[in-house]
């Protein structure tokens, strides 16, 4: 018999913290309880839970994906995307989530109902993350092995296709004997930098791979690049020269945005080649001239990782169907990994507090938070 709140799997199998089962086929056709955020006063994050209709196979575009969402990671830019200097939106704003298959769209191949998957969804469009159901485009869903976690699952969407796209992918010989591609990741300690670090040693080419971070240092250390150098440091820019081993640098992700970080990366970027990559706008700033970056001739990248859902420049949304089937070998093979997290408590209503700690870090560290949509009080009442 279906209890109310409850869905019943199609193969009869549980989850793999076993504590409820996973629906694949059968839906309960009660509203769904989802977050949404909002600032009242421009200061303080509103979180409210509300019941939203359920989603269903018919709600499905060609090439999107229904997935019955077990856990949800939250990320940065859902504590700053309602805020009016941004979008000013009021959405369920959550974009990562893994889980569980359960409808696909008349376009879409590859994917079965049932199968245990990852997903990013569009960011600042309805259906995010926050309920028990969303959906996705079929070009960011990411099947997932049976040896990793959904809370670990969690953590990679939105942060590993940010921090793939600004990658050096160039082809070359494998067999040199060494790597002459240095690249810079600036706030390794973060996901998306953690991940570029990542996906930079799928790559025989790119090397050596220097890392700059503070107080995570050990989580840096973890990932084994070539060098750490302390982005406090007053001469990191001679620093990551000498890490670089007199190869003249040319790559410089920037995970950390800062104003601090664009003066020296334009110090240590070679001139006429160097490329400046950063996830937020380059801006005039006080602490750095703007001008030297001219006087140099490097090339400033401002990626945004929404390019492969809605394809506005060429090739964004077959890039990110190509870089998911590079994730999905990896993931297969042992070779790419998490980043670490935090679950957090109470469920759907625990996302507000735990989006000011991803802000603020009020308590240190670089973790993740994931939320297990099961953990929300609302949920099990109804179980």
């Amino acid at each position: 018999m279906l209890q109310a709140g409850r869905a019943v799997s199609q193969k009869g199998a549980a989850s793999r913290d076993g504590d409820h089962e996973e629906s694949c086929r059968f839906f309960w056709p009660g509203p769904l309880t989802a977050a949404f955020h909002s600032y009242e006063d421009q200061s303080k994050l509103e979180t409210k839970l509300e019941d939203v209709p359920r989603l269903i196979q018919k709600d499905l575009k060609p090439h999107e994906v229904l997935i019955k969402v077990v856990v949800a990671g939250s990320n940065l830019k859902d504590y700053k995307h309602p805020l009016a200097v941004y979008f000013n939106n009021r959405l369920n704003q959550g974009d990562d989530c893994s889980g569980k298959v359960a409808g696909i769209g008349s376009a879409v191949r590859g994917f079965a109902v049932g199968d245990r998957v990852a997903g990013f969804h569009v960011m600042d469009t309805p259906n995010g993350t926050y309920p028990e159901y969303t959906i996705c485009p079929y070009q960011t869903v990411l099947p997932l092995s049976g040896s990793i976690s959904d809370e670990e699952a969690a953590t990679f969407p939105l942060a590993i296709f940010t921090a793939a796209l600004p990658a050096p992918w160039d082809r070359s010989d494998a067999r040199v004997g060494r790597s002459e591609t240095p690249l810079v990741v600036n706030g390794a300690e973060s996901a998306v930098g953690s991940f570029a670090i990542k996906l930079a040693k799928l790559n025989p080419l790119v090397g050596p791979i220097i890392a700059t971070a503070g107080s995570s240092v050990e989580h840096v250390q973890s990932l084994r690049v070539d060098a750490i150098v302390n982005y406090r440091s007053e001469t990191i820019a001679e620093d990551v020269k000498t890490a670089a081993g007199g190869l003249p640098i040319n790559h410089f992700f920037d995970a950390a945005n800062s104003a601090a970080s664009i003066k020296y990366a334009c110090d240590m970027l070679q001139p006429n080649t160097g490329r400046y990559t950063s996830t937020l706008p380059v801006a005039p700033h006080p602490y750095y001239d703007p001008a030297g970056m001219m006087e140099k001739e490097l090339k400033a990248i401002n990626i945004w990782v929404g390019d492969v859902h809605d394809g506005k420049k060429a090739g964004g949304s077959t890039f990110g169907a190509a870089m998911s089937k590079v994730i999905e070998r990896a993931l297969a093979d042992g070779t790419l990994s998490g980043h670490p997290y935090q679950v957090a408590e109470n469920g759907l209503e625990g996302i507000g507090a735990a989006l000011v700690e991803l802000r603020v870090r009020e308590k240190g560290g670089n973790r993740k938070f994931v939320t297990r949509i099961a953990d929300t009080p609302a949920q099990k009442s109804a179980i």
